[in-house]
C-alpha cells in the first residue's frame, strides 16, 4: 500500500522540470558516485606510487571529481527551481479589485 501522499505541485514541477530529474535523484546519483571516490581513495592509498595502476586510479578519481561537481550543480539548480515553483504557488494571490460600478 502506497503510504506517500498526493502533493499536486510535485505534478507542476515535473511539468517544469519538462521530464529531468528531481533534485533528490540528482543527489542520490551524487551520493553513488561519492561512494565509488571513497572506494578508489582507499585503493589508491594502497598502490604504489609510479605505477601504471596508480596512474589510472588518479585519473580516475580526477574523472569522479568532475562528475560529482556537475551532479552537485544540476541538483543546486533543480533544488532551486523545486522550491521557486513551490513558493509561487503557495503564494497567496491578490483579488480583482471589484467597485460597486462594475455590476
Amino acid at each position: 500500500m502506497d503510504t506517500e501522499t498526493f502533493d499536486p505541485r510535485d505534478e507542476v514541477i515535473e511539468d517544469f522540470l519538462e521530464g529531468q530529474p528531481r533534485a533528490a535523484r540528482w543527489r542520490e546519483y551524487r551520493l553513488a558516485l561519492q561512494t565509488r571516490l571513497d572506494a578508489a581513495k582507499e585503493k589508491v592509498a594502497l598502490t604504489a606510487e609510479g605505477s601504471g595502476e596508480r596512474t589510472e586510479l588518479d585519473d580516475r578519481i580526477k574523472e569522479l571529481r568532475e562528475q560529482i561537481r556537475v551532479l552537485a550543480e544540476e541538483e543546486a539548480i533543480t533544488q532551486f527551481v523545486e522550491d521557486s515553483v513551490r513558493s509561487s504557488l503557495s503564494r497567496p494571490r491578490a483579488l480583482p479589485d471589484f467597485d460597486d460600478d462594475g455590476y
